[in-house]
Order: structure tokens, then C-alpha cells, then sequence
């Protein structure tokens, strides 16, 4: 399985640097997909079942967000999952310090386990919903990530009151979402538009958004 790992970590459409494909991560990557793959026996995480399938749909998928991410960011990972995008991210930065959001119990345990098995340290898993988030955690963060989304514009506004100013939102827009009513935020500005493609070469775009006000 390293091997297949590594294989995708080398894709260019991803664009990592040789310090991204350290032994350490790929290894990590495998602890993460096993364990993923032994509770999607018990618990509906992800609808892909294999090894393979969960790396090319969804890991490859979370690492394209690593090009808007710095190493010593804190970075919140709004409505995680299956850990999609933070744990690859951290897994890609280990220094990152990463706290997501799932509100699912169940899908918080096996975060909490994830976290638990590979040693992860600077990481906090918050069993809730987003919008129900303590004030204490007002302007945090250097970025908000949001991967599964069907309501890009109310994600702005969700993200909005956990960064400072020159925080940044990055996000997946949907193929036929209209750009202009997203960039019609008065609190964000429009940073990059990277246009990504998924393992089968299915082409998205990634979005970074620049918060300009407190």
C-alpha cells in the first residue's frame, strides 16, 4: 500500500515538494487509511470502501487545499467528516495546528482515534456544529477550510467571525456555481482561483478568499 501511496504523492497534479514525501508520511497516510477503512465497517463514513478508492477520491482530493495552507497556520476544518481535508493536511504539515468540527458523535470518535493512533499532536476535535461554537474562538485562525460544501456563499459567512483580518477561506466552488454572487461579500475579497482536477481528472476550482475587515 506505501508504494501506491507514494505514487499519488508524486502525481504532479499536486504539486508537493520532495519534503512532503518523507517515509514518516507515507506511513502515516497508511495508519490513516486503515483505520479509516476498519470503521467504515461500523460506521457510514465515506461511501468508498477500499483503501484505494478513499485515496484517490477523497485524500487526493484534500491535499490540492495544502496549496493555500502555511506550515504553522491554525487552521479549522468546518464539518471534517472522515477528517477530509485537516488530517491530510496534517498529515502533509505536521506542525499545523488543526481544530475540526464534525457533529456527528460517531464520526468525532474516530477522529479522536485517528488522532489517538498516529500521535497527533496540536489537534482538537469539537463534537458540534459549527455555528454553535464558543465566541472564545472568534478571529483564531489564519484559515477556515471548507472541502464538501453546497452553499458556498453561506460558507463566507460562517467562516467570517473565526478570522482576523487577512484571514483566509478556502473552498471548493461547485461546477456550476456562479462566481459573481460569491464575490459579492462585502467582507472578503477574491484572492486566487486555482483550478484543480480530481484524480480522474474531473476539474474544480479551489478558491481562496481573503477576509479584509474585523
Amino acid at each position: 500500500m506505501q508504494g501506491t501511496i507514494l505514487k499519488l504523492l508524486l502525481d504532479p497534479r499536486l504539486g508537493l515538494e520532495a519534503e512532503h514525501l518523507s517515509d514518516q508520511i507515507v506511513s502515516r497516510f497508511e495508519q490513516y487509511l486503515d483505520l479509516l477503512v476498519k470503521w467504515n465497517r461500523k460506521i457510514n463514513l465515506t461511501a468508498e470502501k477500499s483503501a484505494i478508492e478513499i485515496l484517490h477520491r477523497h485524500v487526493f482530493d484534500s491535499i490540492q487545499f495544502f496549496r493555500f495552507i502555511e506550515p504553522g497556520y491554525r487552521v479549522l476544518d468546518v464539518g471534517s467528516g472522515a477528517g477530509f481535508p485537516g488530517i491530510p493536511l496534517k498529515i502533509i504539515f505536521p506542525e499545523l495546528q488543526l481544530v475540526v468540527v464534525e457533529s456527528q458523535r460517531k464520526r468525532c470518535s474516530f477522529l479522536e482515534s485517528v488522532v489517538r493512533d498516529l500521535a497527533m499532536g496540536q489537534v482538537e476535535v469539537i463534537n458540534s456544529r459549527a455555528e454553535d461554537m464558543s465566541e472564545a474562538e472568534n478571529s483564531q485562525f489564519n484559515a477556515v477550510v471548507f472541502r464538501a460544501v453546497t452553499d458556498s456563499p453561506a460558507c463566507l459567512h460562517l467562516g467570517e467571525r473565526f478570522l482576523p483580518s487577512g484571514g483566509k477561506v478556502v473552498l471548493k466552488k461547485n461546477p456550476g456555481e456562479n462566481l459573481r454572487e460569491l464575490v459579492s461579500n462585502s467582507m472578503f475579497s477574491l484572492r486566487e482561483e486555482k483550478i484543480i482536477t480530481s484524480y480522474h481528472d474531473v476539474a474544480s476550482s479551489l478558491l481562496m478568499f481573503e477576509k479584509c475587515f474585523m
